[in-house]
């Protein structure tokens, strides 16, 4: 049986990486998160509040442990020997350190759960910072699932997408990063699609490792101190053989929990995998609900979700359910033995070594009280780890599922992207292709293109046309560098000047300001912002989505765009953001665009308004690239690049 994901080396391996990102002592973890945060709430000064805190509350537990002994004394002497006085400051002091033990534990709890706030804010920037870095979401996403959401059937399947696989996953299944080298002079990555739902890992593995972990860290840095308090009270009741015997009988039972421990442990991360992908179909219902509902799909649905979650989640749930009870079981005969055998070794102090023969009964009743609470609770702080047999697979799963995918985004080979693109280029020409072949992603004999040269000086207009996956959007994929390909030729153009509309346009939930301005995020909102808003919105024949947002360009919808417009209208909204950036560049600094891609951004447009976009841009004496089906748009364009298959091509002049 495989033990690549449970509890072993590797995850303390992995585990010992992830504290140079929640432990500032390693220049990673400086570099993670940098806010000016206060010291107060450093990761290191609430571990060293939590020590503090938890050493003061073992005093305390230590003076309630004594109070038995206390009370059985005062409450078995004789009529003539009994003092209230005493009696009542007994009581008083009982109350006082039962009230100051609660405020312990709770400021323990309080301070942990500053930790995890922390630790998952350093965690999540980490993530983030590979993530949304050299497109790491793109390559990383056309990995592992095939772009559910596509309605354009232009696309090659980028990197040999993959949809969700309706399969059991496999004990000897592991998650890696291989390398294909090939002959071109560039090298192209070969990524196995192993690493499943990175928006789970981001959020629901980050968060559920960080609280799980910050929970334990209490007993964690407490426990070496008040194991070797203890051991030694222990040692002066009971001798040597009583600690030996403790600590043997726990190291027994913690090699017995692993066993348990490493079979949770698989079991969870498996099931973190199936659950990703349970949460991917429903959210591909919220996406396509509408075509959903036109094909009247819902018994469909409903079948293909109940067979997954029978057929894929159910045994998971089964088998982690079953492992548990026998988890649990060891955890539970560990702590009812272990109360046990502070009592056997309470006698043997007693009926083997004699220690306790002289002393009166009284003081005998007050001794053995004393004993006792020593031997059990050193058993009890064994106890304590014991019972982190539940979180440690918690953690050791998810552990294996956050720095697996800190690995693989770490070799994800992005260098070729730097190579590919050849900045040198004349005054008045915009782009220039020279001999430009390539082929799909992982895939060298699907030939795309074959030696395209092209070259476009300022205000030119190109029509790429073609059959549907012919590899239309696939040479925008090249020409932006986001395919890792085999790839020869060149191609140069000042990216800083360029700017793409896609098909299918993005919004999210964001104000009309900060939708428009995408991807730029150093504009500053202004009155003269609004107003011009306002204006192209009016141009459009969009003013309407005003009423979404009060009439303010600042305020975030309740809905995202997406499902509160029309294909159309994201498609003219999409067009204005390209008409913001034209007009703003003077005031936000932004290069002025001279070179622009445009991917069917008419499709869902009538002829009418797809012939003011044109001609707007005509007017603006831009670079022009479209891809595009209708007839009707060679009349905005100078030339026609029509794509065939096997990379054949023909370039045209239109008339």
């Amino acid at each position: 049986m495989s033990t690549t994901n449970s509890f072993n080396y590797l995850f303390l391996k992995r585990l010992v990486h992830l504290f140079h990102v929640f432990l500032p002592f390693s220049r990673l973890s400086l570099n993670v998160y940098n806010h000016n945060e206060p010291i107060y709430t450093h990761p290191l000064i609430l571990i060293l509040l939590i020590l503090i805190n938890e050493i003061g509350l073992q005093f305390i537990i230590y003076l309630v442990g004594l109070l038995p002994s206390q009370y059985y004394v005062e409450l078995s002497k004789t009529p003539d020997k009994r003092d209230f006085v005493i009696f009542r400051w007994l009581v008083i002091r009982s109350f006082g350190y039962v009230a100051l033990n609660a405020f312990l534990i709770s400021l323990s709890v309080f301070l942990s759960s500053l930790l995890y706030v922390k630790w998952r804010m350093r965690l999540v920037s980490y993530l983030h910072s590979f993530y949304f870095t050299q497109q790491r979401y793109y390559h990383l996403l056309n990995t592992t699932q095939q772009n559910q959401n596509r309605n354009d059937n232009d696309h090659i399947s980028t990197y040999e997408n993959h949809s969700i696989q309706i399969r059991d996953i496999g004990e000897n299944d592991k998650e890696s990063t291989d390398y294909m080298p090939t002959d071109s002079s560039l090298s192209s990555v070969s990524i196995k699609p192993t690493i499943d739902n990175p928006d789970q890992r981001i959020t629901q593995d980050a968060d559920s490792l960080c609280r799980t972990l910050s929970s334990i860290i209490p007993l964690i840095v407490i426990s070496p101190f008040a194991i070797g308090y203890y051991t030694y009270r222990t040692w002066q009741v009971t001798g040597y053989y009583g600690p030996l015997s403790i600590v043997i009988y726990f190291i027994i039972w913690t090699f017995i929990n692993k066993i348990f421990i490493s079979a949770v442990s698989r079991t969870i991360f498996r099931q973190n995998i199936c659950e990703g992908n349970f949460r991917f179909l429903h959210t591909q219902i919220r996406i396509h609900n509408e075509p959903i509902a036109f094909y009247n799909g819902g018994s469909f649905e409903h079948k293909r979700f109940d067979n997954y979650f029978t057929k894929f989640l159910i045994p998971l749930l089964y088998r982690r359910t079953i492992q548990e009870f026998f988890l649990s079981l060891s955890t539970n005969l560990f702590d009812y033995i272990g109360s046990i055998l502070s009592y056997l070794l309470l006698a043997l102090a007693i009926y083997v070594f004699h220690f306790y023969d002289n002393l009166p009964s009284e003081q005998l009743i007050k001794m053995i009280s004393q004993t006792s609470f020593v031997t059990m609770y050193l058993i009890y702080r064994f106890n304590l780890l014991n019972d982190l047999t539940d979180k440690l697979t918690i953690i050791a799963a998810n552990t294996h599922r956050v720095q697996t995918f800190v690995e693989y985004m770490e070799n994800i080979d992005i260098t070729w992207s730097e190579k590919q693109l050849n900045h040198n280029i004349q005054q008045n020409e915009i782009l220039i292709i020279k001999n430009l072949s390539y082929s799909i992603p992982n895939n060298s004999k699907h030939i795309v293109m074959k030696n395209l040269n092209l070259i476009l000086n300022k205000g030119q207009r190109l029509l790429i046309t073609g059959d549907s996956g012919v590899g239309k959007t696939s040479l925008f994929r090249v020409l932006h560098s986001i395919w890792p390909v085999n790839i020869s030729g060149s191609f140069s153009y000042n990216t800083a000047h360029a700017f793409l509309l896609p098909q299918r346009p993005y919004f999210t939930n964001q104000s009309l300001y900060d939708e428009l301005s995408y991807p730029d995020v150093k504009n500053l909102p202004t009155i003269t912002r609004q107003t011009q808003i306002e204006y192209l919105l009016n141009e459009w024949n969009l003013s309407h989505i005003l009423d979404c947002v009060e009439s303010n360009v600042y305020i975030c919808p309740k809905y995202a765009w997406q499902d509160l417009l029309s294909p159309g209208e994201l498609q003219r909204l999409s067009f204005i953001r390209l008409l913001f950036r034209l007009s703003s560049h003077e005031d936000t600094g932004n290069p002025k665009i001279n070179l622009v891609f445009l991917d069917e951004i008419t499709s869902s447009l009538d002829v009418n308004m797809e012939m003011k976009m044109y001609n707007y841009l005509i007017e603006q004496n831009l670079t022009i690239i479209s891809i595009g089906h209708r007839e009707t748009l060679k009349r905005y364009h100078q030339s026609e690049l029509k794509l065939y298959k096997n990379g054949n091509y023909s370039l045209e002049v239109l008339d």
